[in-house]
């Protein structure tokens, strides 16, 4: 599961944001995604170049926050269905049928906040909650022609990064083509040549010190991962683990990982709507409301809505939600 921050700003001026729940005509955005959520048609939600498939499959309130289920899957082959146990062959599809599971989103957002953050479940790395967001956003801005509603991944505090243990460093080996040539290296042809320290046997960790040189420049990966004075290296992988999350990403490119969290793991039961729920509010998110400069208290998570909140849609002023890319 991934977090992602809504937040708008006037056309040209990104260093303003403005109340969520009091947007330019007086709508509370939360409201008006769960209108949207409500209206959604599977063929909006529809793309071809993508091959890829949604439909909002459950809509649920409780307090500040809305959580809606979309199922989401991909179409274009043909194919065959098997019983894993018995091997045998249970059914057919073609690339007219999408094969597709349920995946969440879980959409905050407290009195008073300039962000909302969603908390959005991943299936084999698919998710039809970012398609949904896409179009709201799209919507956002017919509606608002002056505003732009921002989407932005939520990364991993300074201290999670400050603290995380080392695990991993790895790099591509390079060689100029020049001397690829002259010495006819064989290997050169077949790929490239990676270089990876572990830690030794019987450690769970590497020195945090050759992370903390190596995002400050004091040590090459040459250096740490023993290349020649011949040789060049690729970017830098590493791998840091902290409280039971696992992040790898390349030196310079990515200071500051994406946050993720592990629901559940291959072969476990996939999580209820309301276990996720639970999960959400029981965890994380008054840290990260904190970490937006807000607050998420005990009475966000509970209360129930009005008719009136859920009858909130917002009032397209121009253009068709079905030109969204």
């Amino acid at each position: 599961m991934t977090v992602t921050e809504l937040w708008a700003h006037p056309v040209g001026d990104r260093k303003t944001r403005i109340d969520l729940t009091d947007l330019p005509d007086g709508l509370d955005l939360l409201h008006a995604f769960y209108g949207f959520a409500a209206d959604v048609t599977a063929d909006q939600l529809l793309r071809d170049e993508t091959e890829s498939y949604a439909n909002v499959d459950g809509l649920e309130t409780h307090g500040r926050s809305a959580t809606v289920a979309v199922d989401v899957g991909q179409y274009g082959e043909n194919g065959k269905i098997t019983d894993v146990e018995t091997m045998a062959e249970k059914d057919t599809y073609d690339s007219g049928d999408a094969i597709s599971v349920v995946t969440h989103g879980l959409f905050t957002l407290p009195r008073g906040s300039t962000s909302a953050l969603v908390f959005v479940e991943r299936s084999s790395n698919r998710s039809g909650v970012l398609r949904l967001l896409d179009l709201f956003r799209h919507k956002f801005r017919l509606a608002y022609p002056d505003h732009i509603l921002e989407a932005t991944s939520v990364v991993e505090s300074e201290a999670w990064l400050k603290y995380a243990d080392l695990t991993r460093v790895s790099a591509f080996r390079r060689k100029p083509r020049s001397d690829r040539a002259d010495q006819g290296d064989v290997k050169a042809a077949w790929g490239e040549l990676a270089h990876t320290l572990v830690p030794a046997s019987g450690n769970r960790t590497l020195p945090r010190a050759i992370y903390d040189q190596l995002t400050a420049g004091e040590i090459s990966a040459s250096e740490v991962l023993g290349f020649t004075e011949f040789e060049d290296t690729t970017d830098v992988e590493v791998t840091l683990e902290r409280n039971g999350r696992k992040k790898t990403f390349v030196i310079g490119l990515e200071k500051r990982p994406t946050l993720s969290y592990v629901l559940s793991n291959h072969g476990e039961e996939q999580w209820s709507t309301d276990r996720i729920r639970q999960y959400v509010f029981g965890t994380h998110i008054e840290e990260l409301y904190r970490r937006c400069g807000f607050t998420w208290g005990a009475t966000d998570s509970v209360g129930t809505w009005t008719d009136d909140d859920r009858d909130v849609r917002l009032e397209v002023r121009g253009g068709e939600l079905e030109a969204a890319e």
